[in-house]
């Protein structure tokens, strides 16, 4: 009798290969990753439309300022003895009078008409889960948004023992070599705003150093006020890419030539005029030439902005170069975003 072999029965797999593994995790990951830049994103937009929330009840506080003040436009800076020519007094929460080195900025001044809701310009800040323990200084030299304070309501110092506004009765060019004179650039009043949809009284600001800044920041330090990129005929600040340069100032110092790469910075001083401007390409950071306040980035690379008729909106550091979003009479001029006046 012959036994022959009967064809065992094959058994189900069990498992995954490795390789399987490997493809699922991949994709699992992948899922992930766009899940949290998702996530993100909406996080950040919900944050944006918070922001500019607050900026539209920081205007209607300062609105509210104007009218009890017979329409007048809050002082931007005012110092010690301009507080006391003016009779500029502040209270914090306790009722007390602040020392006056917290007035000279706008935040104090402001706030009691934001029924001192410190949350509508520091809850931007990481440090200070209470509100209410925010120290008097980080209250007047760092709220979230800045007062386009040289242009709107003045920047006022003591000279010579009486008030001085900055730029008062500058005139302006209304193009190169043609000066209107005497003309006030600086808005003191409602009643003087040409353009209500244009003109930007707050936008997220930083106080920042000659140089580069290339990434937003959500929670750096804001600054008390802001300054647009061209002031009288100086540049203070340019959009752009940074290290691109189609023409370039040197002042004879070298924090601006700094950011040129080997003999370039010999080159410019020696090929270029002290007077001439810096336009840069790009639009995706700021070059700051001159150390000041500039826009800040806040959130989602724009920068977030109030204008005159309370219309908060986000804006591209290259689209404020436009002098009209900052000064009321830069729309007089035959260019815009080159628009200077004495200083």
């Amino acid at each position: 009798m012959t036994l022959t072999a009967r064809p065992r029965a094959s058994t189900p797999r069990s498992g995954f290969t490795i390789v399987e593994l490997l493809v699922v995790i991949s994709i699992i990951a992948i899922l992930i990753s766009l899940i949290s830049v998702g996530l993100s994103q909406a996080g950040k937009s919900a944050r944006q439309t918070q922001f500019l929330s607050n900026l539209k009840q920081i205007g209607t506080a300062w609105t509210q300022y104007a009218n009890q003040n017979d329409e007048k436009a809050m002082y931007g800076y005012v110092d010690d003895g301009v507080q006391d020519a003016f009779r500029v007094r502040a209270k914090d929460q306790a009722g007390n009078n602040l020392p006056q080195e917290f007035v000279r900025t706008y935040p104090f001044r402001l706030l009691p008409f934001l029924n001192n809701d410190r949350s509508l310009m520091y809850d931007y800040l990481p440090d200070y889960e209470d509100l209410g323990n925010i120290p008097n200084d980080v209250i007047a030299n760092n709220p979230a948004f800045g007062y386009n304070a040289n242009y709107v309501g003045g920047w006022w110092t003591t000279q010579a023992g009486a008030p001085k506004m900055r730029f008062s009765g500058t005139g302006y060019f209304r193009a190169p070599g043609n000066l209107v004179p005497r003309l006030e650039v600086v808005v003191r009043s409602l009643g003087q705003v040409q353009r209500p949809s244009e003109l930007i009284i707050f936008a997220s600001s930083v106080s920042a150093d000659v140089g580069f800044i290339k990434s937003s920041n959500e929670n750096i330090p804001g600054s008390a006020w802001v300054v647009p990129h061209r002031m009288g005929q100086t540049d203070y600040w340019v959009s752009g890419e940074g290290g691109f340069y189609e023409g370039i100032s040197v002042p004879g110092s070298a924090p601006l030539s700094a950011s040129l790469e080997g003999g370039m910075a010999s080159i410019a001083r020696a090929v270029f005029a002290p007077s001439q401007a810096v336009p840069v390409q790009g639009d995706t950071g700021i070059n700051v030439l001159v150390a000041e306040s500039v826009p800040l980035r806040r959130i989602k690379n724009v920068v977030q902005t109030l204008r005159v008729d309370l219309s908060a909106t986000a804006q591209g550091v290259r689209d404020l170069m436009d002098q009209r979003k900052w000064i009321n009479v830069a729309g007089d001029c035959s260019d815009p975003v080159n628009f200077s006046h004495p200083e």
